[in-house]
């Protein structure tokens, strides 16, 4: 199979060079043909036979050579239509000169002027194709000496032994986790289990009985995994697609797996190899070793991962995928089952029920506020990395990772040495429950219970439009609109909010194996398949660089990364804090992104409550806290008032990437001092890349635009303007100081003014190594297709939304706490008046307890008290502001480009031997940022290119630039 690969990526270096060595050919012709014409014309001065001269020598520069079938520098077929009406009229014109003595010198000289432009034009043009195919051969050459190449650190030669000191001590820890014991209780765990699902409980049948549920859908899947003929070609495609998604294999393996994909012969042939693997699946194995590599990430994390074969992939691919989509549809009917989860929304006591529909009759029809935190969470955060579908795929740029926090606080380890045996945290102090829930506390009824449960257009987000596509990171991003969109309705209207977040200690590395057994058991895995998933966790290993000698070594502990089936795992496992911290707050929810959690209530009492079910969770379960990414918040409405928090809950910030949140003002701000780390990691990697243009500017755009960006957090309502101004402010510092003066990153140049931003470094690094001079910014920015570099510009797509974003957010909560007044008042005129409108059923013989109240109105407290479970029907309701907190803006921009740039991508249009990308020939259907970069670098192209391509299509190695395009950017140390 690596031959495969091989050949497959010579072959294509092959027919690059071959595009490369005729690109070269056809411009030394041209340049020929050019030099011709030019001495010609040195020694004619008639301007009629120029001007004749001329038009014959710009023909046969475009002309096809004798034997050649290519026409598409031909002139009457060229991909400049200008040209070729020209040089047509042009034929007319000089018939006319020949005999009309009338025609200027002044109109001949301008004609000739025309011609002289396309010529240079061309010229220009093929200068910038040849620039392209050295960038490409640099890019090509860097890549084959990446492994054995001398590393030039000219800025610190430290560098290396720092970063191979980190990664070595990143795999001694790593080893001496998976290869150690956990030692987890069974027999505790099993007795936490039983008592969470009340298995010895009689009280809670309804729990039993969804669990049972389980159960049983669990004995009939494994009957059907098990059934023959499990593989065909058609669930192959999507296993492979799958794959090719996961980051798992290798870019050959990838190569090999397309490949694959294309040929139905190999595709039958892996099928019967498969079939006969999972029908002897009890003896299957990995073999006699696994070899395993670190890989570092860009946020400075080093991820172990396996290099298994290709067929072994497969089958495990296609085996954690069904189990997958399985366990999300039995996990939803235990979800859906009527008295095992405890719902948002609690039903209103009757007593209040008929006093609303005394005073105010027929109430609002639309969604209640909790309804719509119900709808968000089931849609987007139960079992979410779990799979709907087996063509459900998990997308994101290369860059979309969290950035990593490191906590300077010193009893963080010991804290984590010892957290397995810390006692329990003590008891809730008992609660003080505001007037809503003692109300509730009343008989119940189920009559006022929001029943539309429609999604929400104002709520729109296009991300979530695609039901075969999961993006972790749009869930977090959504996660931090959600808080803070808590946080500004809960402070206003409850006077606080108490939130904390955190995440496990290294989830996949650390997950204890007999954890993972006792909770596939007691759902109720069969012998069989759990003798198979212990096989798969217990997976023999050895890393890729030890000698061939070294024995390997069998994990006891964790499972592997970008595996399928170790999602599964860890969701079933975390299923259970789920579902335990739904049962002891009474129906609240932990909002978790895989092993990452976040909980808010404006009751502090049940944030107590929700963290010591997470503590016995981890107790039971043998898990460790991250304490150095766990925090709490109790905010007060006054920004004055510092509120205390429980000693049982965490200490420490509630951060999430770049962003911290403030106690004072409850909002999130970016750390300054955190991004000044990474500033300094990225200088580092771009220096590491410039030997390449291309790999240089690969660097910049997954640091620089994608990870940065994406860990500020996407710009929002509930984040109001202030973020967008600091989101611009820190790009501009980012830029700024990676290209200072005294950055290892200044150019070498002595003649050439010093660098002091990322296109004024290119320009200089380009004209230093290629002797080209006057590069124009769209040749940087313009997307590959055009001829440019796909230089991506972090400010625009922010710039975009600074005006359409809700400037204040505490606005939002100042015009509903007026409507609402305004409601209210209006209510009660309409009561005073005998005007109410009771819905039909009502009993108009009800009256309220006391007399006094017969024809006096509900008071202003008790008409607001069920803010959050009604609908009230009022514009700007709190339902409207809920809405309008969570929605991103939309991005407004240019709108309509110029009648010049217009027309240059109506010219695009015509070209049809070539896909675009970004700046199309429809401008209607251009995204808004490529919009703008058509329009603020198109007019320099048209002038001095003629029109929106830089280079003709054609001529660039499309398919070496797309093995570069998708091939994720490996980062030093």
């Amino acid at each position: 199979m690596s031959s495969n690969g091989s050949v497959f990526s010579e072959t294509l270096q092959g027919i690059t060079n071959t595009k490369l060595e005729e690109l070269s050919k056809r411009r030394s012709d041209f340049e020929s043909a050019k030099s011709n014409i030019l001495s010609l014309l040195e020694n004619e001065e008639d301007p009629i036979q120029r001007l004749h001269t001329l038009s014959k020598g710009v023909k046969a520069c475009y002309a096809p050579k004798p034997g050649k079938q290519e026409s598409a520098h031909h002139a009457t077929q060229s991909r400049n239509p200008a040209l070729e009406l020209q040089l047509k009229n042009l034929d007319c014109f000089l018939a006319q000169a020949k005999y009309d003595p009338s025609l200027s010198t002044k109109m001949l000289q301008t004609w000739e002027d025309s011609l002289l432009r396309h010529l240079d034009t061309q010229s220009l043009k093929y200068q910038y194709a040849s620039l392209y195919a050295q960038l490409v051969t640099e890019w090509l050459s860097t890549e084959k000496a990446s492994g054995s190449a001398d590393v030039d650190v000219a800025m610190a030669e430290g560098f290396e032994d720092v970063a191979n000191a980190m990664k070595q001590d990143a795999r001694r820890e790593w080893e001496d986790t998976v290869f150690g014991s956990a030692n987890v209780n069974k027999d505790d765990l099993e007795k936490y289990l039983n008592t969470l699902f009340g298995a010895r409980d009689p009280d809670a049948s309804s729990t039993l009985k969804a669990l049972n549920g389980i159960r049983a859908k669990v004995a009939k899947f494994e009957s059907e995994m098990l059934a023959d003929n499990q593989f065909n070609s058609a669930n192959l495609e999507w296993v492979a697609e799958g794959l090719l998604a996961s980051g798992l294999l290798t870019e050959e393996k990838r190569g090999v797996l397309k490949d694959f994909k294309n040929n139905p012969i190999i595709l039958g042939e892996v099928a019967d190899v498969l079939n006969m693997r999972i029908s002897s699946l009890d003896s299957w194995s990995w073999g006699s070793d696994v070899s395993v590599e670190q890989r570092r990430q860009i946020n400075g994390v080093y991820n172990v991962l396996m290099h298994e074969d290709l067929l072994q992939a497969i089958f495990l691919q296609y085996i954690g995928v069904k189990w997958s989509v399985f366990l999300k549809g039995a996990l939803k009917q235990f979800r859906d089952n009527a008295g095992a989860w405890k719902s948002f929304q609690k039903p209103i006591p009757k007593i209040d029920v008929q006093r609303r529909r005394y005073y105010l009759g027929v109430e609002g029809q639309g969604q209640s506020v909790q309804a719509l935190r119900e709808r968000l969470y089931r849609q987007h955060y139960f079992m979410a990395h779990l799979m709907d579908s087996v063509v459900q795929r998990t997308e994101g740029a290369d860059g979309e990772e969290e950035a990593e926090y490191v906590a300077n606080r010193p009893d963080i380890q010991a804290r984590f040495r010892q957290q397995k045996r810390l006692p329990p945290p003590p008891p809730p102090p008992p609660p003080t429950i505001p007037l809503p829930a003692a109300r509730l506390s009343a008989k119940m009824v189920q009559s006022m219970a929001p029943q539309n449960m429609a999604p929400t257009l104002e709520n729109h987000n296009p991300d979530d439009d695609d039901p075969d596509a999961k993006r972790p990171m749009q869930s977090k991003q959504r996660l931090l609109r959600l808080l803070s969109t808590e946080i500004a309705i809960s402070t206003k209207i409850h006077g606080e909010m108490t939130a904390f977040h955190s995440t496990f200690e290294r989830w996949n590395t650390l997950l204890p194996h007999e954890t993972i057994l006792g909770v596939l058991s007691f759902l109720g895995i069969s012998p069989v398949w759990l003798n198979f998933f212990k096989k798969f966790l217990k997976a023999p290993l050895r890393f890729l660089d030890d000698d061939p000698s070294t024995p390997s070594r069998s994990r006891t502990r964790g499972t592997p990364a970008s595996h399928v089936l170790s999602e599964v795992f860890g969701e079933s496992i975390l299923f259970c804090l789920d579902f335990a911290v739904n049962q002891s707050t009474d129906g609240s929810t932990l909002f978790r992104v895989e092993d990452d959690f976040w909980f808010w209530s404006r009751n502090h009492s049940t944030a107590v409550t929700a963290w010591k079910s997470v503590t016995e969770f981890v107790k039971a379960t043998g898990t460790c806290i991250n304490y150095s990414k766990t925090g709490t918040m109790r905010i007060s409405r006054d920004p004055g008032v510092s509120l205390e928090i429980d000693g049982s809950l965490p200490q420490g910030s509630i951060r999430w990437g770049f962003l911290k949140l403030s106690p004072q003002t409850g909002k999130f701000e970016i750390d300054q001092e955190m991004v000044e780390k990474h500033i300094v990691d990225l200088r580092k990697q771009l220096h590491d890349k410039r030997k390449s243009v291309i790999s240089f500017v690969q660097a910049w755009n997954t640091y620089a635009a994608t990870f940065f960006t994406s860990n500020f957090g996407q710009a929002a309502n509930c984040f109001g303007q202030d973020h967008v101004a600091q989101m611009l402010k820190t790009h501009e510092r980012i830029q700024r100081e990676v290209f200072s003066p005294t950055s290892s990153l200044a150019s070498s140049g002595g003649s050439q003014k010093p660098a002091t931003n990322i296109v004024d470094y290119l320009k200089n690094l380009m004209q230093e190594r290629f002797g080209i001079s006057d590069i124009p910014d769209a040749y940087l920015f313009f997307p590959v297709e055009l001829g440019g570099l796909d230089l991506k510009s972090p400010f625009i797509s922010i710039l975009q939304v600074h005006d359409t974003v809700l400037q204040d957010p505490s606005k939002a909560m100042e015009a509903f706490f007026e409507a609402e007044k305004e409601s209210y008042n209006a209510r009660k005129i309409s009561f005073e008046r005998g005007s109410v409108q009771h819905a039909s059923g009502f009993d108009t013989r009800w009256k309220p307890e006391a007399k006094e109240d017969w024809d006096k109105f509900m008071s202003f407290s008790e008409y607001v008290l069920y803010r959050e479970d009604v609908s009230y029907g009022f514009r700007n309701e709190l339902y409207d502001v809920y809405k309008e907190l969570l929605r991103i803006p939309a991005e407004d921009g240019v709108k309509v480009g110029s009648a010049r740039v217009m027309n240059g991508i109506n010219a695009l249009s015509q070209l049809q031997s070539v896909t675009l990308r970004g700046i199309t020939g429809n401008w209607h259907l251009m995204e808004p940022y490529w919009k703008w970069i058509a329009e603020l670098y198109g007019p320099e192209v048209i002038d001095r290119f003629g029109g929106m391509n830089i280079v003709e299509p054609g001529l660039l190695p499309m398919g070496m630039v797309s093995i570069f395009r998708d091939k994720r950017v490996k980062w030093q140390g």
